[in-house]
């Protein structure tokens, strides 16, 4: 499902990710764990585009996503959602899930994983109802929120 063939990348001068290999089949859960400057953060950006690797492959379902800018890489399906950072802290949970439908791919499919999504997280559906006018509390943590993107993309 998603490939990384010596991947090496980082900041201008400096190398963060040396020649990184990863395979991560269907159904397959992995974690990416180490102390703070490992390089957890750019493996993560690399994957989604945000970085580009100076060297490797990045293949995802068969397809080879090297080089693709972010905005196409998340039409492929992968999206990277910082935690903690209140990308959008004034939307409710509800407006969140709505923007993971932004690309044009995933809005054919909203209704359906918004049902997904209410199904999964009971709780959702009601915070989704609220008026973030009328009930302040309905607006989640933002990692809750920010998470909420990657939920409407069909799985």
């Amino acid at each position: 499902m998603l490939e990384l063939h010596g991947i090496t990348s980082g900041y201008g001068a400096f190398t963060a990710l040396w020649d990184v290999s990863i395979r991560v089949e269907k159904g397959e859960a992995v974690a990416v764990v180490g102390p703070n400057g490992a390089g957890k953060t750019t493996l993560m950006r690399v994957i989604s585009g945000l970085l580009p690797a100076r060297s490797g492959q990045l293949v995802f379902e068969g397809r080879d996503l090297s080089g693709e800018k972010a905005y196409d890489v998340v039409a492929h399906g992968i999206a990277h959602v910082p935690e903690g950072r209140r990308i959008f802290p004034a939307l409710t949970v509800g407006e969140n899930l709505k923007m993971g439908a932004f690309i044009p791919a995933a809005r054919t499919h909203y209704r359906e994983s918004l049902e997904r999504v209410y199904t999964l997280f009971p709780a959702l559906a009601e915070s989704s109802r609220c008026s973030r006018w009328a009930v302040p509390s309905c607006r989640g943590p933002s990692s809750s929120s920010s998470t909420s993107h990657q939920w409407a993309w069909p799985p």
